[in-house]
């Protein structure tokens, strides 16, 4: 019942957040816009999404808020208010980094989802307001309209939860892949200098680069959002993404630069009988 509530009239009768996604992405990466800065956002150097993690803090600072509200103990809940509120701006840096590397239905979601998170930054800013003395007010007030952003920070965190289990945003694309110890033939037979070459390794398709005489292996779909590497290009000792511009090293396929935040993973590559051969070592 909730799912198609939210659903017919948030999500799939207008395409509305998908326009008001692209003009939070513009704003977005006018004002994060150093590489590392963006690459701390997305978590890559936590090697997991950072948004979800942060939102533990506005979740439960403002549960325990309202719940302290309720109960009429309103100096604990000021606090709260504070603490969560704070929480919600740091989540919110980091959601509207990764909302610019969304596309499609994700794209029309995280809209949305940023959305209902701004509506209720707004009610919990007045809120905030009347509670340190800075607009008129009583604590029923500031309880009224907690409540409300409140109301907002749940259809939000449904719609966000949505954008991670069903539609697979920011997951790892290798999490059920196999690894496997025997060596397989490989469809091609020479790699061009620095090139990067689609290959077939029985049932996984790999993304070839050689520097020299050395050959590197990663599987050539990109683990953030599914793109293939083969189309990318090589930075240094990297291999570039070609959709979103997650970078991994050639060696091992190690996440050097995000959004991707999972690594690569990763083929040794022998010459055999005149034949290439490839096995996963991570």
């Amino acid at each position: 019942m909730i799912r198609r509530f939210i659903n017919r009239n948030l999500l799939d009768r207008w395409d509305w957040g998908v326009g008001i996604a692209d003009f939070y992405s513009s704003v977005d990466r006018f004002v994060v816009r150093p590489e590392w800065l963006r690459s701390f956002f997305h978590g890559t150097w936590l090697g997991h999404p950072l948004h979800p993690l942060l939102t533990d803090v506005p979740i439960g600072g403002l549960t325990i808020a309202l719940v302290l509200d309720l109960l009429g103990i309103y100096d604990g809940a000021n606090w709260a208010t504070l603490l969560g509120f704070g929480g919600l701006i740091l989540a919110a840096i980091a959601g509207f980094v990764d909302l610019d590397e969304t596309d499609g239905k994700a794209r029309q979601y995280g809209g949305v989802h940023a959305s209902l998170m701004l509506v209720a930054m707004a009610f919990y800013i007045f809120s905030l307001a009347v509670r340190f003395g800075y607009a008129p007010g009583t604590p029923y007030h500031a309880t009224l309209t907690a409540a409300l952003g409140y109301l907002f920070i749940v259809m939000g965190a449904y719609i966000g939860a949505d954008l991670v289990f069903a539609l697979g945003n920011m997951v790892d694309r290798h999490a059920w892949r196999s690894g496997g110890t025997k060596w397989a033939a490989l469809d091609v037979t020479e790699v061009p200098e620095r090139q990067p070459t689609k290959a077939k390794a029985g049932a996984q398709t790999l993304v070839l680069v050689r520097v020299g005489e050395q050959i590197s292996a990663l599987h050539d779909v990109c683990a953030h959002a599914g793109c293939s590497l083969s189309e990318g290009k090589v930075v240094g000792d990297t291999i570039q993404c070609p959709c979103h511009g997650s970078r991994f090293k050639i060696a091992d396929g190690s996440v050097v630069v995000g959004p991707a935040t999972y690594d690569q993973p990763a083929f040794e590559v022998r010459r055999a009988e005149g034949k290439l051969e490839a096995r996963r070592v991570r």
